[in-house]
């Protein structure tokens, strides 16, 4: 079959989360009811591929953080006509959070995660004893999880951590096994098997009623703020070109956001001013712009640009304000005309 153009790739295949609510409605993007079955860490897609051809009545999704895996995907998919079949780029365990609802998952896959091997590095291991608290959330009542690797100190980290938790429970005698009858094993996993190197598959169930609370995170508004009076559009370009590299660091809802302004440009042919600001809210990081439009009849706007297009969360309007205070602090003739940031 002749690929796709990437646009189209990615229009069909990928889930554009930044722009809907929270959790998302699945059975709306798939554009009909199934079970629903998320692999993390889909590497090359095979795994979730076989998967999906095996299972048409299901619906698929899976997370990367490889924008190459995810091409791979899609070339995979469109040569096999899939079109259950759903991928996310981002960090798992904030999408496991919050794109998903409560007991809305009646499968997770997650084939060898990175072990992250060096005792310093641990902390950034998937298998967290936070992460399996809010996985087994979001896993239907006796909906599974299933975890494979093959590094010996990873597989006694994640036996630790399902063992002393309560929610989930072994469908084994024992937290994990070596073999798994009828797996169609991944191109890494084969690899490992052909070397001789033992596999531990953690194949565990939710076992207890959970009550949570899902959390409605719907799409605000674009956040713009209007300054007016005297102003020199070049004194304001230097002003924040002066303050590009500094970081403000607020706390919201128990939560640390990072706010960075890293690059000033001119935007031609206007000479419109364009910032590129990180924003980092827990573990969503956001790349985007803030638009600088200088307007006739003394006005300044300062505004969201297309550029990344971010999600309007607490840390993006905060970084739009925090320019838009930058502004007023430094030119006493200016004034806040009107503001639809709302914090």
């Amino acid at each position: 079959m002749m690929s796709l153009p990437l646009s189209e790739e990615i229009q069909k295949y990928t889930v554009p989360w930044l722009q809907l609510d929270w959790p998302i409605d699945w059975p709306q993007i798939f554009d009909r009811p199934g079970d629903l079955v998320l692999e993390i860490g889909f590497g090359n897609g095979h795994f979730l591929s076989d998967m999906a051809t095996a299972r048409p009545d299901a619906c698929f999704v899976g997370i990367e953080r490889a924008w190459g895996s995810m091409r791979r995907l899609f070339r995979r998919l469109n040569a096999l006509k899939l079109n259950h079949v759903r991928a996310i780029e981002g960090d798992a365990a904030f999408l496991l959070q919050h794109v998903f609802a409560p007991q809305s998952l009646s499968e997770i896959w997650i084939n060898f995660s990175d072990p992250w091997p060096k005792e310093r590095h641990h902390n950034r291991r998937l298998i967290q004893d936070t992460f399996v608290k809010i996985l087994a959330e979001r896993l239907k009542p006796d909906g599974g999880v299933t975890i494979a690797t093959d590094h010996a100190d990873y597989a006694t980290w994640i036996t630790d951590i399902l063992t002393r938790q309560s929610d989930l429970q072994s469908i084994y005698a024992t937290p994990s096994v070596h073999q798994l009858p009828g797996r169609t094993p991944t191109k890494y996993e084969q690899k490992a098997i052909d070397a001789g190197v033992p596999i531990h598959y953690f194949v565990w169930r939710r076992k207890s009623e959970l009550s949570v609370e899902t959390r409605i995170q719907k799409v605000g508004n674009m956040p713009n703020i209007v300054l007016e009076g005297a102003y020199q559009r070049e004194d304001i370009l230097t002003l924040i070109e002066q303050a590009t590299d500094q970081v403000w660091r607020e706390n919201h809802r128990d939560m640390q956001v990072v706010i960075k302004m890293t690059d000033i440009y001119c935007q031609l042919p206007d000479n419109h001013g364009l910032i590129s600001v990180l924003v980092r809210e827990g573990e969503l990081a956001q790349y985007f712009g803030i638009s600088l439009l200088f307007r006739k009849n003394d006005q300044l706007l300062v505004k969201l640009a297309p550029m990344g297009q971010p999600r309007p969360t607490w840390g993006v309007k905060k970084a739009v304000q925090k320019v838009a205070d930058l502004i007023l602090e430094t030119h006493p003739h200016l004034w806040l005309a009107s503001s639809t940031v709302g914090l």
